[in-house]
């Protein structure tokens, strides 16, 4: 029998039936074949057409059509298949399946990805009668100002670095470029005296227009006092000495609902599959007939210390933003 052409079996994405799960929900495309068509027989070991088109469960259902499209994928996952199958099979004439630690890890597997599929019909259900369009709108009139274009700014810029002189000497030389600068000479031949050499390639000073929220914090602070026109004083970043022109700025403007209104719509509805997922979840959890063993639970922890645990919750806590001076 000929295989396909490298034994590449992906055990990973055979057994991923999570992944399966997240499109089995949608319909099926039309099978091809009748389901039990044999597609590669050996011995008591079969594969058939229905094992095709369930590992094709796999792949998002847009694209299922075009996968199979190819000889060679196809080829591929029909190998797969009758790779793992006859692994499988071997597996359990060594007797690995009477394992009950094996056992109930299959079953899990089976479980996950039938709790995947349920997942996914409480999400469909979860918005499937609401004029999501309506409340989209209801969404953009109460918070327009979350709905803003970014405010831009053409900015030009003289940049004195620290690397090779010392913090005062910069400074001292921002100043000086930036009183020539007020006396009316060309700010574009100051950047190309004064700059740094890495600096002279960006067109004479000129960092263009872009969002202002892009720019490092001392920058924002110095353009946001500044009008179009204004050369500022020497600006200090971990990059060096600013000296800043303003050619134009660009206010945050409201955007069309039109331009936003899938955005709003596409979140509002994982909102409420999240919420209608989080409250069967709940009710599950929180069912008065579930009883949990806490004495038999603790009994499974290992005595010791988990150092990488204990380290990642050290790193969480640095993490924390700290009070503020003044606050509890």
């Amino acid at each position: 029998m000929k295989l396909t052409q490298a034994f590449l079996f992906p055990v990973a994405a055979a057994l991923s039936l999570s992944a399966a799960a997240q499109s089995a929900t949608n319909p099926p495309t039309t099978p091809r074949l009748a389901p039990d068509t044999p597609l590669i027989v050996e011995g008591g070991t079969r594969v058939e057409a229905a094992d095709f088109e369930g590992n094709l469960l796999r792949i998002p259902a847009e694209k299922r059509a075009s996968f199979a499209m190819s000889y060679d994928r196809v080829a591929a996952v029909v190998d797969n298949i009758f790779i793992a199958r006859s692994l499988a099979r071997r597996a359990q004439e060594a007797g690995l399946d009477k394992d009950p630690a094996v056992q109930a890890r299959m079953k899990q597997v089976q479980e996950a990805f039938l709790a995947d599929l349920y997942v996914q019909k409480l999400e469909k259900e979860g918005s499937v009668d609401l004029d999501l369009e309506r409340r989209a709108r209801e969404l953009y009139a109460a918070d327009k100002d979350k709905y803003m274009t970014d405010e831009e700014a053409h900015v030009e810029q003289i940049l004195i670095g620290m690397v090779c002189r010392t913090r005062n000497a910069a400074r001292d030389l921002a100043k000086k470029a930036a009183a020539e600068a007020r006396a009316g000479a060309s700010f574009t031949d100051l950047a190309a005296k004064y700059n740094d050499p890495g600096e002279k390639a960006l067109r004479g000073g000129d960092i263009g227009t872009g969002p202002v929220k892009r720019l490092v914090e001392p920058v924002r602070v110095a353009l946001a006092k500044m009008k179009p026109g204004d050369i500022s004083e020497p600006v200090e970043s971990q990059f060096g000495m600013h000296v800043l022109k303003l050619v134009e700025r660009k206010p945050a403007t409201a955007k069309p609902f039109e331009a936003v209104k899938a955005e709003i719509i596409a979140g509002e509805k994982a909102r409420l599959q999240k919420k209608r997922v989080e409250e069967s979840v709940g009710a599950i959890r929180n069912s008065t007939t579930v009883v949990t063993y806490r004495e038999n639970v603790e009994k499974l922890v290992a005595p010791g210390v988990d150092l990488n645990e204990m380290t990642e919750k050290a790193k969480a806590a640095n993490r924390e933003p700290a009070a503020e001076p003044g606050t509890k």
